[in-house]
């Protein structure tokens, strides 16, 4: 279930009433409000459920509503009491629309992204380096690397091409950034033995289990509309270590270790991609 809160010139009314009945909105409330952001505006109320919410956006954007100097539209999801919850009378996942906007955020490149990626990785190096299991839990914490995964499979999920290839580019940056890091401080303080112990411990096929696991929690956590942090550290083990071992047998300039590595890293980012999109595809047929 949806609200909707859209404000629009008054002259728009009665189409906008046709749309909103069309696409079965509901509790339709019309406030003319003392003073409004344009000139002889009005605010109109709803609930929808989330497809019928979708259209109803997409509906009025074809008009022209919701843009510059034109009202504006609000959609958020609707309280719903915790019973109908408990029983299951109530859908909380996102419509494709609400998913797209959201991957848009998600696949965005900024400052504060760079700066906790090189953070993390940096943490991340020294955890493993002093063998540190809390150090390594910090870092897979501070690395934001859940929105790079699940932007790209979002948009292969929605048939975008270009929401992919922004979200892969994010993807591709990131676990490059972590390997240059993890590169940089190894050609100081790691060795060859120390990379051979950890990919002694590493089982492919389990690390493979683990991110297919951790792609397809993510993406139902999202679809969900839930928060995902939490899921985001799974995410994290299954690029940030990978990417980090492959920075540190960089270092050390073997050529098995680094084909080793670099195979790891590839095969668990392909697999968090498919992981992804099988749950957010399951979450969005219910």
């Amino acid at each position: 279930m949806r609200y909707m809160k859209i404000m629009i010139p008054k002259k728009f009314l009665n189409i906008v009433e046709e749309i909103l009945k069309k696409n079965n909105a509901y509790s339709i409330s019309i406030i003319e409000p003392l003073k409004s952001s344009i000139e002889n505006g009005i605010i109109i109320t709803c609930n929808a459920e989330a497809k019928d919410a979708e259209k109803i956006v997409l509906e009025l954007k074809k008009l022209g509503l919701g843009e510059k100097g034109h009202g504006s539209i609000t959609i958020m999801p609707a309280n719903i009491t915790f019973s109908c919850r408990e029983e299951g009378l109530a859908s909380t996942s996102l419509s494709a629309l609400e998913l797209y906007y959201k991957a848009k955020s998600m696949v965005k490149i900024t400052k504060n992204v760079l700066i906790k990626v090189v953070l993390a990785s940096i943490m991340g190096t020294i955890g493993i380096i002093e063998h540190n299991i809390p150090t390594l839990i910090g870092a897979m914490i501070i690395a934001p690397l859940v929105d790079t995964v699940m932007g790209s499979a979002i948009g292969t999920v929605l048939g975008d091409r270009e929401l992919f290839i922004e979200g892969m580019k994010k993807e591709l940056l990131c676990a490059g950034i972590v390997t240059v890091c993890a590169f940089v401080t190894g050609l100081f303080f790691v060795s060859k033995d120390l990379v051979l112990e950890y990919l002694s411990e590493t089982s492919i096929a389990l690390s493979s289990i683990v991110a297919i696991i951790a792609g397809i929690s993510g993406g139902m956590s999202i679809a969900s509309g839930k928060e995902y942090e939490i899921i985001g550290v799974t995410i994290d083990v299954s690029i940030l270590i990978p990417a980090l071992l492959m920075g540190m047998a960089l270092a050390t300039m073997d050529l098995n270790l680094i084909y080793t590595t670099s195979i790891l890293l590839i095969l668990n980012i392909v697999l968090l991609d498919i992981g992804g999109y099988i749950g957010l595809k399951y979450k969005m047929k219910r």
